[in-house]
């Protein structure tokens, strides 16, 4: 009998299921954020919403909860937490809290919290620059190195997913967001820079980068303005804004402890092929 035959089928097709993994889910409340919160669920994950708002959060909570009992989910322990990621002080306060909550170290960040703003460069309040740079940027390192330290501490392997956006590789047109792009690429960075320092301790870090999704928000935003929808799907080559549901795979593949476990500082960047034209 060869090595090879005594190979399982678990051995060489990695799992996604998420049991006994603990996510922090930030930007909680957001329209990408309700349907990966509801793949983390359905793959066993206990998950923590975090949110600046925390009505929305709660409410969002409270839905998760139902929809899972709908699907006949049993299991998942879901929560909800205010926190400010652009305050570093109440990112390490949050996190220790999530933890307590848990009694353990969440080994799982999915990282969404973040927004956009449309200034040109020359007319760009600086102080509305800075503080978006504040949250997009360093929110997400305040966030990563607070989930990452109480890992490393407990020397406990863990997978950390950026969310940076095909803005920090391209300039998009016709909308000025100058701060929001190079917020974007620091996040690219930063992925790369984390997850140099921490693979000793067997800390993953990556980024996903989405082109434009159809959140509710989105939606709203472009129903108001046909000619900016006919825009931007004019540049993508499958013409057509993404569903939230279509970032669910890539997610899941960073998540997962077999199916990923040799990527680590990656930038993916799914956006309907926009980048190629």
């Amino acid at each position: 009998m060869t090595a090879t035959t005594l190979e399982t089928v678990a051995d060489i097709v990695p799992s996604f299921r998420l049991d006994n993994r603990t996510a922090v889910l930030t930007g909680g409340a957001g329209g990408l954020s309700l349907t990966l919160s509801k793949a983390l669920v359905a793959q066993g994950a206990n998950v923590a919403l975090v949110d600046l708002n925390i009505e929305a959060c709660q409410a969002a909570a409270a839905d998760l909860v139902e929809w899972a009992s709908a699907q006949g989910i049993a299991g998942p322990k879901v929560s909800a937490w205010a926190c400010n990621v652009g305050d570093a002080l109440n990112v390490q306060e949050c996190v220790a809290a999530i933890n307590e909550f848990y009694g353990e170290p969440a080994d799982l960040l999915i990282h969404t919290a973040g927004y956009c703003q449309n200034f040109s460069a020359l007319e760009y309040p600086d102080e509305k620059a800075a503080a978006l740079v504040n949250v997009n940027l360093m929110g997400s390192y305040y966030i990563s190195k607070y989930v990452a330290k109480a890992l490393a501490d407990a020397g406990k392997p863990g997978s950390l997913i950026l969310i940076g956006s095909m803005s920090g590789v391209i300039v998009n047109d016709p909308q000025p967001q100058v701060a929001y792009n190079m917020s974007k690429a620091g996040v690219i960075h930063l992925t790369k820079s984390l997850a140099c320092e921490w693979a000793q301790y067997g800390i993953r870090v990556n980024c996903l980068s989405p082109g434009y999704i159809a959140t509710p928000l989105t939606k709203h935003v472009i129903g108001h303005n046909v000619e900016l929808k006919d825009n931007w799907e004019s540049k993508i080559p499958q013409h057509r804004m993404a569903d939230p549901r279509e970032f669910v795979g890539s997610i899941l593949y960073f998540a997962s402890m077999t199916a990923s476990s040799y990527t680590t500082g990656e930038n993916l960047v799914v956006d309907g092929g926009y980048q190629c034209w």
